[in-house]
């Protein structure tokens, strides 16, 4: 009887090997299935097209470089006169004279000015109502910060060369200030102020 029951229990145990064997094969292919199905729905056992293929994307690279070489070599196109008329200078005279005492003196400072730019002249100077330039849309204040600055010149500054060109160059800087606060630029739009009329007495 005990050599019955060793049987059985040796029977039961090679029985609960072969099924663990079985789960776990079991297992890894349904891991490996699924696995392999992921990759046929993703698509990467399909064929890759021709323009995803390094070795043609390489040529169509060296292809263009060449393009660009023969284009460097023929040099570039004349510039067109549409091109060129952005480059040409355009000018503006303040009406108005400016006039202010000079500072720590009884005499008087009669200026008007002019202003120059490479910017488009009715983008600056229109002055057609309703589409006014910068400059007539903001003279007010442009005007204030002229004669703010004018207020400070002695006599001195006047009667020099250097004095006068440092006043116009910080004229210049106070209208593209004015000008840069409230509109849309990358870059000074006034190249360089000039005085058109100047009156010490």
């Amino acid at each position: 009887m005990s050599e019955v029951d060793n049987e059985e229990s040796e029977g039961g145990k090679k029985g609960g090997i072969l099924k663990i064997i079985l789960i776990t094969i079991g297992v890894i292919v349904l891991i490996a299935g699924t696995a392999v199905g992921t990759l046929f729905i993703t698509g990467f056992f399909d064929e890759k097209p021709a323009e995803e293929d390094p070795e043609v994307a390489l040529e169509e690279i060296e292809a263009e470089l060449e393009q660009t070489e023969e284009g460097l070599a023929t040099g570039p196109e004349p510039l067109t006169a549409e091109i060129e008329q952005k480059f040409l200078i355009s000018y503006y005279t303040f009406t108005d004279a400016f006039q202010v005492n000079l500072f720590g003196s009884r005499k008087i400072m009669q200026v008007k000015l002019g202003l120059s730019t490479y910017y488009d002249e009715d983008t600056m100077f229109n002055e057609e109502e309703g589409t006014p330039g910068w400059i007539p849309r903001h003279l007010v204040g442009i005007r204030a910060g002229i004669l703010k600055s004018l207020r400070k010149v002695t006599e001195e500054t006047m009667n020099t060369d250097e004095g006068q060109q440092e006043l116009l160059e910080e004229l210049r800087l106070v209208i593209n200030e004015s000008l840069e606060k409230y509109e849309k630029t990358t870059s000074a739009p006034i190249e360089e102020v000039y005085f058109t009329e100047l009156i010490i007495q």
